[in-house]
């Protein structure tokens, strides 16, 4: 690219480069809203989007931009993928009631593609369970079991890669991945829980400073624990709970260990993270898959990433 771009030219192409990774068309209002910097106006930065697409930067369609080595069909793909979106957030919707009985489940999100309106043919629903403190292993134990026996394993409207305590919500790893996933996580239960979510990241601002989490509206249900919850939970209380969920996190990581002999320690623990606090796993290294093509593309426009 031309070494004369200004900064919001720059900006606006780390924004194109870092969702072109996942071959998704923006709109204005969203350009905006991702940017890593916020000293622009609506109209400035309307202007500058005219200007890229002038000098053949970026392409539009139907009210969406995307790089110029892009054909049209990219923002038909995302209108189908909204479409298969919203049959797929109603059907999250009734799960997250199902998991509303679960004993010491807390809250119920939606993250990864279907948190930002978008599923693929192939799509997960991926969820993130918030559980009780000291209490995380026993649910995840128990919702494993009900996918295993009775769904045969599929995860299609099943997948927990990311449980967390009421005390564990802070992100430790904070860079644009995590600043994006953590903005357009979308809540199904327990907007309060949500809310202390979003507050605890606060440090997302600092990769999007125009976000506002008012953009997105959800319809959540109550956040008021069910009676069958309550009542299994009290039905467990006079067993020791800590000690078996400390047990289940053990050989739970013993088992992941075992069958990952082949990674190193610290990349075993980025991996599979597994604490009372926190359990997720990333078979495929999703993230640094993403942030590599991410880098890559921004070479590719000949900018740097922001600081």
């Amino acid at each position: 690219m031309d070494h004369t771009l200004t900064a919001l030219q720059q900006d606006v192409l780390r924004t194109f480069a870092y969702f072109d990774v996942f071959s998704y068309p923006l709109s204005r209002h969203q350009v905006y809203k991702f940017l890593p910097h916020n000293s622009v106006t609506q109209q400035t930065l309307e202007e500058t989007l005219r200007s890229l697409e002038a000098h053949g930067v970026l392409k539009s369609k139907n009210g969406y931009y995307f790089f110029s080595d892009r054909t049209p069909e990219i923002v038909r793909s995302r209108i189908e993928n909204e479409r298969r979106a919203s049959t797929m957030l109603k059907r999250a919707r009734w799960i997250s009631f199902l998991l509303k009985q679960i004993p010491f489940v807390r809250a119920v999100f939606i993250t990864g593609s279907l948190s930002k309106n978008v599923a693929h043919p192939s799509s997960d629903v991926d969820f993130m369970i918030v559980t009780a403190p000291n209490r995380l292993w026993i649910p995840k134990m128990i919702l494993t079991a009900v996918r295993r026996i009775f769904l045969f394993n599929s995860v299609k409207y099943f997948c927990f890669n990311l449980f967390v305590t009421e005390n564990g919500l802070l992100f430790s790893e904070q860079d644009m991945f995590n600043a994006v996933e953590i903005a357009t996580t979308r809540v199904l239960w327990n907007e309060d829980a949500y809310r202390r979510f979003q507050s605890v990241n606060a440090w997302t601002g600092r990769y999007l400073p125009n976000w506002h989490n008012g953009d997105s509206p959800v319809r959540s249900i109550s956040g008021a624990p069910s009676i069958c919850q309550r009542a299994l939970e009290v039905v467990l209380d006079v067993f020791p709970l800590t000690a078996i969920d400390d047990f289940l996190m053990k050989t739970a990581r013993h088992y992941w260990r075992r069958r990952n002999r082949h990674l190193d320690e610290g990349k075993f623990e980025s991996l599979f993270q597994c604490s009372p606090h926190i359990s997720s796993v990333w078979y495929d290294d999703h993230k640094s898959r993403i942030l590599n093509a991410f880098q890559r593309r921004l070479k590719q426009c000949g900018v740097e990433q922001a600081e």
